[in-house]
């Protein structure tokens, strides 16, 4: 298998983390691009991904796009029940997650830190304070369902971690950055969450060197 993935991206981390945790790391070359250089605009990544974006894992045959369903794809590989269970009930419940994630939560965060931290990263301008703003409030509607969700349960699923606890918690690193004023002091359950989750040890292993590399 060979990975094109990139240390700036939460989407790359979600990626590495599950092969740290799978113990497939070894396996992969990972051929790691520098997106503020351009590195992601090769013609040998378009190959096999022709968005040019990453993580892109190829795998024999199979050219993989998008973090979530290659997530997926290594559990399976791997035979990862506990990790990500086959069972109809559990693998509806960590696709819905994952797509509430892509679609509203982690969205939110993403507009919020683009403006915050990503811009000023690229030299793009000021933040767009009203964008912010705007959000601001869908993270608070959507910070609330996941609070309440973590009220009695650890993980996303329960008492232990899974891959969904990886696709959700994708941007913690940019969370707790005061620098990127996601507002969540309100949401202890998600708090403690992050805290629980930046111990693992392969989510540690992935942690960005500084924290503005861990920007999209």
């Amino acid at each position: 298998m060979k990975l094109y993935t990139a240390d700036i991206s939460p989407n790359c981390r979600r990626v590495e983390a599950v092969l740290h945790h799978l113990g497939l790391y070894d396996e992969v070359e990972v051929c790691r691009l520098n997106l503020l250089a351009g590195e992601h605009l090769s013609s040998d990544l378009s190959t096999s991904n022709p968005n040019g974006k990453v993580p892109t894992l190829v795998a024999g045959d199979m050219n993989l796009w998008e973090a979530n369903p290659t997530m997926i794809y290594l559990c399976d590989r791997a035979g990862a029940e506990g990790f990500c269970p086959t069972d109809a009930k559990s693998r509806f419940e960590i696709l819905r997650w994952m797509s509430w994630e892509a679609q509203h939560y982690n969205r939110a965060i993403a507009e919020i830190t683009w403006e915050t931290m990503v811009k000023p990263l690229f030299g793009l301008g000021d933040p767009d304070e009203t964008r912010i703003e705007t959000a601001s409030q869908n993270f608070h509607r959507f910070a609330g369902v996941l609070n309440s969700h973590l009220e009695e349960r650890a993980y996303m699923l329960g008492g232990s971690i899974t891959v969904t606890d990886f696709a959700v918690g994708a941007f913690s690193a940019l969370v707790s950055s005061p620098q990127s004023r996601v507002p969540l002091d309100d949401y202890t359950n998600v708090t403690a969450w992050y805290q629980r989750l930046e111990a693992m040890p392969a989510w540690a292993a992935t942690a960005p060197t500084r924290l503005m590399e861990a920007a999209e």
